[in-house]
């Protein structure tokens, strides 16, 4: 006898108690139709879906996946998402607030009851073999393992039946399809910022797009941040919301009240993943949170002090959790919202993982100061840990921990090999001023304070004759070669070659028994650079042919990169300008960005001149001095020519000054691609005899006559050479063959 407990959710009609379940529905008619009502029921959002129409053309090739989980971080959209893709035609199970039994969960929402002595999960089963259905899991990263659990036999069992999960993790089930939802583009970040903020202040506008950029940037582009940002529009302008972002956990509290609590706040939506990490995951995450621009594992071992295998699982579930990003190339790093809330977490404790990434550092300075010169090698992973290696800096200064000289000279290097001499310079001298350190690390910091501080004009002189006189006492021939090629460097920037040739050599002396070949080969490479300023030539030619072979084999390219540059001058010196601009483009190749890369465009400049392109040598001089700016100082070798070219050039060209700016205005990256490109058509010889004619005061009949062609053909060449050189008229022609090389060699007779 069936007793009385509740009314239908449908009609309204008595519903009862059998032996197999409490019904919400008085009859299988009336559960259908509940279930006719909830799938043709709209999307019921209230505000507009922005940025994501991408990532719903693509979640249309997966509609037939019978578990697709959305994946990706606190406040990245994955529920919104889902909602938008199942356009309202979905079972959705809310599972933020269960702690456990998710079968059960699964039923209540579903309107399935329970059935005596029968376990919920094979109630759940039975009720849902028939159907043909969407089901939405919504929230599932505290309780994947019961997801996972409960899925397997489901979709065995219930063949309709497709599912669809948002999880911070993956489930982790045969035929799950795993589907990361990004950040929005930072176009779409922008529109959805201004879209929210409007609606809090009608009429409100915005002047400052790269301020809304910087903004949405800064927010990880993540739509939860960029709405709870939003909405202090009526209280903050969106500069002084950029400069409050360092605070933004205790700045973005104010969501939407009929939100889910952990969607209140960005801490909220944080912390929620963080409580349900374990301790060690929970310490990891923490330790992580140092790191503003990413880093390697062996940072990470150094920063979590645990055994390394131990740090890569943690990395790779906290990776799995969407609370750390891989990379590529064995880097990881974490959203800048994410990273803030772990450094909050960390608090005190900071002080004792820098101390151990300090010592991960300094452990590198053995390989670092034992060879002559720093080698790609050893300086290439500095230069990929700068930011750890800075916040290790910057820790060891202000504790004076004796590792403070090891990391600031590393640290200077790194920059230097980035081009940023200026910012090297001033931390390697700050450190040479107040640190104690041993007078070996002392010595090689001095070597390249020396170095850094005379490319900007400053005590490099001065730097270099301390390093020399410390070396001198300590008796190592190496540190005292490596502090000899630095004054010697020296000399050379200031024009005395003949002194820095005695320094040369004595280095070479000190370093021909115990060096290897490259080293050796360097310091022969300075010392023919500065016999070429001297104007010893033949003695350089000498050096520069015996180092050439030993560069080719052992050098790395941004070695022979500098040796092609010095390759090149020589073969400029000589007015060979085909072997010089091989050897430029040669060294563009190799390497093109270092801080030499200026003298090499310089060098291009000079030859497109010689070849008569002044337009080319105007844009390849701009993009040159900007190169510099910053860095070294012009070397004066062939600064006088280089200055005569832009002269000339001014009274042969209209429109030089544009394009010297032409060439200010290009990146690194578009001066070295310029340079590259294909050179312009050389005039040919019967054209360079035209133009040395025009120069000469000729008219066309008087030049036809000259050659024995006729005035057309005369009118042709010079109309050719107009288009070649990029020139209009015939005083500009004369102007141009007066000043080039080329032009003058004069016709043959």
């Amino acid at each position: 006898m069936a007793e009385q407990v509740g009314t239908c959710a449908t009609c309204g009609a008595a519903t009862a108690t059998s032996r197999r379940r409490h019904a919400r529905y008085c009859s299988n008619a009336c559960r259908q139709r509940a279930y006719r009502q909830r799938a043709n029921e709209p999307v019921t959002a209230l505000d507009s879906f922005i940025g994501r129409a991408g990532e719903l053309d693509r979640l249309a090739a997966f509609t037939d996946a019978r578990v697709l989980t959305l994946v990706g971080p606190a406040g990245v959209g994955k529920t919104r998402l889902a909602k938008e893709f199942t356009h309202g035609e979905a079972e959705w199970v809310e599972l933020s607030s269960v702690s456990g039994q998710v079968a059960r969960a699964c039923a209540t929402a579903l309107g399935i009851g329970e059935v005596t002595r029968e376990p919920v999960l094979s109630t759940l089963v039975h009720a849902l073999a028939s159907r043909t259905m969407v089901l939405v899991l919504d929230n599932c990263e505290h309780v994947a393992a019961e997801c996972a659990a409960l899925l397997e036999p489901l979709l065995l069992g219930c063949p309709g039946i497709r599912v669809i999960a948002t999880s911070r993790e993956p489930l982790r089930v045969p035929g799950e399809v795993l589907f990361a939802v990004q950040p929005l583009p930072i176009t779409c970040a922008v529109e959805l910022f201004a879209d929210r903020a409007q609606a809090n202040q009608l009429g409100l506008k915005f002047d400052d797009e790269q301020a809304l950029q910087t903004l949405c940037a800064r927010l990880d582009r993540l739509p939860l941040a960029i709405e709870l940002a939003a909405r202090l529009v009526t209280v903050l302008p969106v500069q002084e919301l950029l400069a409050r972002l360092d605070d933004r956990l205790e700045l973005l509290n104010r969501g939407n009240r009929t939100a889910a609590e952990r969607h209140q706040s960005l801490r909220a939506a944080i912390e929620w993943s963080y409580d349900h990490l374990g301790a060690d995951e929970q310490h990891a995450f923490r330790c992580l949170s140092l790191f503003p621009g990413g880093f390697g594992l062996d940072v990470a071992v150094a920063a979590c002090d645990l055994p390394a295998d131990r740090v890569l699982s943690l990395l790779s579930s906290l990776v799995a959790k969407s609370l750390l990003t891989f990379c590529g190339a064995g880097r990881f790093e974490q959203l800048e919202s994410v990273r803030l809330y772990g450094r909050e977490k960390l608090a005190e404790q900071s002080d004792v993982v820098l101390a151990g990434v300090a010592r991960w550092f300094a452990q590198r300075w053995v390989r670092f100061s034992s060879t002559v010169f720093t080698t790609p090698e050893v300086v290439d992973p500095l230069i990929t840990e700068c930011g750890n290696l800075r916040c290790a800096v910057d820790w060891a200064a202000r504790t004076s921990d004796l590792s403070y000289l090891k990391l600031a000279t590393m640290l200077s290097v790194a920059w230097r090999d980035q081009g940023q001499v200026s910012q090297g310079r001033s931390l390697l001298d700050a450190a040479v001023r107040t640190a104690e350190a041993d007078p070996a690390v002392r010595c090689l910091a001095l070597c390249h304070l020396a170095y850094l501080a005379g490319t900007e004009d400053g005590d490099g002189m001065s730097w270099a004759e301390q390093a020399v006189a410390l070396g001198r006492e300590l008796g190592e021939p190496v540190l005292l070669a490596q502090a000899l090629n630095a004054l010697a460097g020296e000399h050379v920037r200031v024009d005395r070659n003949g002194e820095a040739r005695k320094y040369y050599e004595e280095a070479i002396a000190l370093l021909a028994p115990i060096a290897d070949p490259l080293d050796l080969a360097i310091i022969e490479h300075n010392l023919a650079w500065a016999a070429l300023r001297a104007g010893d030539a033949e003695f350089a030619d000498g050096l520069i042919a015996d180092v050439l072979p030993v560069y080719r084999r052992l050098a790395s390219p941004r070695r022979l990169s500098v040796f092609l540059h010095t390759v090149g001058v020589r073969a400029l010196q000589r007015d060979e300008l085909a072997v010089a601009a091989e050897s430029f483009l040669e060294s563009l190749r190799s390497w093109h960005t270092g801080f030499w890369v200026a003298d090499v465009l310089e060098g291009l400049a000079l030859i497109a001149y010689r070849r008569g392109d002044p337009r080319r040598a105007l844009r390849l001089v701009g993009a040159a001095s900007c190169l510099r700016e910053g860095a070294f100082a012009a070397d004066l070798v062939w600064h006088a020519d280089v200055i005569e070219v832009v002269r000339a050039s001014r009274v042969a060209l209209r429109g030089a000054d544009m394009c010297l700016a032409e060439g200010r205005e290009m990146t690194r990256e578009q001066a070295v691609a310029y340079a590259l490109a294909d050179e312009p058509p050389e005039l040919s010889d019967r054209e360079r005899q035209v133009a040395a004619l025009v120069a000469a005061g000729q008219t066309n009949v008087g030049i036809g006559e000259e050659l024995r062609i006729s005035q057309r053909m005369v009118e042709t060449h010079l109309q050719r050479v107009r288009q070649k050189l990029d020139l209009t008229t015939r005083e500009q022609i004369a102007a141009w063959a007066a000043n080039s090389q080329e032009a003058r060699r004069g016709p043959d007779r």
